[in-house]
């Protein structure tokens, strides 16, 4: 019972960051101009990568780390992986520790 409850949350996890992601080129130029103007506030945008096996956060356009995690991406799920090879962009502080929290627990 234990392993459905988890594939279903792993499905729709992977379910909506597709659906939030799936189209990243419209959601760009938006989401930089929001950034520009609130640098710093909760409409700040980061961006999760998988860099050495590991998820690194970087502030929206940055090249310089924001952050480093511990969290060995190879032990993540496949649909995660591939999303964090992309870059999967999250607005706000308090929505980039949820994420944090989902994928290094």
């Amino acid at each position: 019972m234990k392993k459905l409850v988890l594939i279903t949350g792993i499905i729709l996890m992977v379910c909506l960051f597709t659906s939030v992601y799936a189209s990243p080129a419209a959601t760009v130029g938006t989401q930089t101009s929001v950034t520009q103007e609130n640098k710093g506030g909760e409409n700040e945008v980061f961006v999760l990568k998988s860099e050495n096996n590991r998820i690194v956060v970087y502030r929206f356009g940055e090249n310089t780390p924001y952050m480093t995690t511990d969290t060995l991406v190879s032990t993540l799920p496949k649909g995660d992986i591939m999303l964090l090879e992309k870059g999967i962009e999250v607005k706000g502080e308090e929505n980039l520790k949820k994420s944090l929290e989902d994928y290094c627990s």
